[in-house]
């Protein structure tokens, strides 16, 4: 089926019942995005949007004093980051079953799944469908920021071509502030202005930078992952 012969009447009733199946499994964010306004972004593989009008993202918060606490904390961070992954594809694969029950196709993307051969890229990218949703706005770090939980959030995401309805993309609130910038470890960030999104993903971040911090974080017996976590420790946003 084309995106063209997607139906595009709104069915609330499933709406509602997605939301609700979705915070009885725990979620702390929810949105559904307009996946045409996804089409500049780059998929794997390229016609991967083709048959899908909806992309449903989820979201698990971090808690507080995991990030606080950083980096000491970073091995407790490390547990947390694979457990919350985990519990979202969980989420994902269960309203995902709900979605086909209803006779329609859903496909669950991974929380955390990059790509070889894709520089450190996934089939889509989470933070843009959630942006997209309505749930928040990428930041100068390009973590997806929420007012609430600031970009202390983890996601997965669903395509979907079941008619729901749809939220609306936030505006940028991150005005003036550089903290994550200014406490990059590495120096990765950089202060570039943007409306929504950069257009490229370098104009905003040193990726190999960031990557070789990370992998040398993952070397550590202790640690085990690629994270380090301190653009979600400064950022005012989500700070108790």
């Amino acid at each position: 089926m084309k995106k063209s012969e997607i139906p595009n009447e709104i069915d609330s009733d499933l709406t509602c019942e997605l939301i609700e199946q979705a915070y009885k499994l725990g979620v702390d964010t929810f949105g559904i995005a307009d996946l045409e306004l996804l089409s500049e972004y780059d998929t794997y593989p390229k016609d991967l949007l083709e048959n899908y009008s909806r992309g449903i993202s989820i979201g698990l918060k971090v808690p507080d004093e995991v990030i606080e606490k950083l980096p000491e904390s970073r091995p407790i961070y490390a547990k947390h980051y694979v457990m919350i992954n985990d519990r979202l594809d969980f989420i994902a694969y269960n309203l995902s079953r709900l979605l086909e029950s209803k006779k329609y196709k859903a496909l669950p993307i991974p929380a955390s799944k990059p790509l070889k051969d894709l520089k450190w890229r996934s089939f889509i990218s989470h933070r843009a469908i959630a942006r997209t949703a309505g749930v928040g706005w990428i930041g100068k770090s390009l973590n997806l920021i929420t007012k609430e939980y600031g970009p202390r959030i983890r996601f997965a995401s669903i395509l979907t071509d079941a008619p729901l309805e749809m939220g609306k993309p936030l505006e940028n609130r991150c005005g003036e502030c550089q903290n994550c910038i200014d406490n990059c470890i590495v120096g990765a960030l950089k202060n570039t202005s943007f409306k929504d999104y950069p257009k490229e993903r370098e104009l905003a971040l040193d990726m190999d930078k960031c990557v070789s911090k990370l992998q040398e974080f993952s070397k550590d017996p202790d640690i085990n992952v690629m994270v380090c976590g301190m653009c979600l420790k400064v950022c005012p946003w989500g700070k108790n």
